[in-house]
């Protein structure tokens, strides 16, 4: 039996949209305004999105050789917050938190910088210690015994690049994704609307239905929302897509060829409705019966058994 890998996340036309939601109030610094009902992925969508930019972080720098002023933009990738309110705050609470969340970003930044410089110095060092060695091979065997000088202008060059980048990486913060943004209260959303005023970053509000209506009876604050995007449960297409990548939540185990009955995944569909979070707990349940049957294919029995060991809400 082959077991299908995991995979953490798996983007699907769902989540597509929902990044050019957020990549429109990046770049155009607007008041964005997503919900939808729980369990659809807003939470783990809005995690995964403010973290692509590690992938830009990872990146690996030109050689020291070719080091120029330019070499290092590459690190201020990651420049996407993310906050979730707490159940119990104020407003001074809520601003220290954010600011500390952007805070973490330039520290971030600041330790990649170090970072690059320890890897490009070690580099260096490295080929310091090859060319002396070559040096020295070459002349004792010409009989020549000359000291080899290791002054290298091109460590004071990274040196001196790796300083300048550290006095320009100011706050790096673009956008500010907001968590369980129903929690705010007046005086919250008021705070809201000051970081935003004043921080020159977009913000995105993270909720359930119907906190647009109420957003809209502050107008201060409504009318600085630019972009809205209701996020909608998984389609049959989003649901393929997951199992032909193979994803699974974590913890479940499954043959390769147990979805190959068009039937079972029809069921699925069916019983999960497209909730992410309830396909989690539905797929759970499904691992362990075709163990105590003997089975190798996810059959629509198979997905009524385990349904009837979920509480799923109306």
């Amino acid at each position: 039996m082959i077991e299908l890998p995991r995979h953490s996340f798996v983007e699907t036309l769902q989540y597509f949209r929902f990044r050019e939601f957020c990549n429109a109030c990046r770049e155009n610094q607007y008041i964005g305004l997503c919900y939808g009902p729980p369990g659809v992925g807003k939470t783990i969508s809005a995690r995964h999105y403010a973290r692509l930019s590690l992938i830009e972080c990872n990146k690996e720098l030109p050689s020291a050789r070719s080091v120029s002023p330019f070499s290092m933009k590459q690190i201020f990738g990651r420049n996407v917050a993310f906050y979730t309110v707490k159940v119990v705050h104020s407003s001074k609470q809520l601003a220290d938190d954010i600011n500390r969340v952007r805070q973490k970003l330039h520290y971030d930044i600041l330790e990649q910088i170090r970072s690059e410089r320890d890897r490009m110095m070690e580099k260096l060092r490295e080929q310091e210690t090859v060319n002396s060695q070559r040096f020295c091979d070459r002349e004792a065997s010409s009989g020549d015994v000359r000291q080899f000088s290791q002054t290298n202008p091109s460590f004071e060059s990274v040196a001196a690049l790796c300083a300048r980048t550290s006095e320009q990486a100011t706050d790096p913060t673009a956008l500010i994704m907001i968590d369980e943004a129903d929690r705010l209260k007046q005086s919250g959303l008021d705070q809201i609307r000051e970081i935003f005023d004043v921080g020159g970053t977009g913000v995105i509000l993270i909720g359930m239905p119907g906190i647009e209506k109420r957003l809209a009876r502050y107008p201060q604050l409504y009318s600085r929302v630019g972009f809205v995007h209701q996020f909608g449960p998984l389609s049959a297409t989003d649901m393929h897509q997951l199992f032909d990548q193979r994803w699974m939540p974590t913890g479940v185990y499954l043959t390769a060829d147990a979805f190959a009955d068009k039937d079972g995944m029809a069921a699925i569909l069916r019983v999960t409705g497209g909730n992410f979070r309830l396909l989690q707990r539905l797929l759970t349940q499904i691992q362990r019966i075709p163990v105590l049957n003997d089975l190798t294919t996810v059959t629509s029995d198979v997905v009524d058994a385990a349904r009837e060991s979920l509480v799923i809400g109306v």
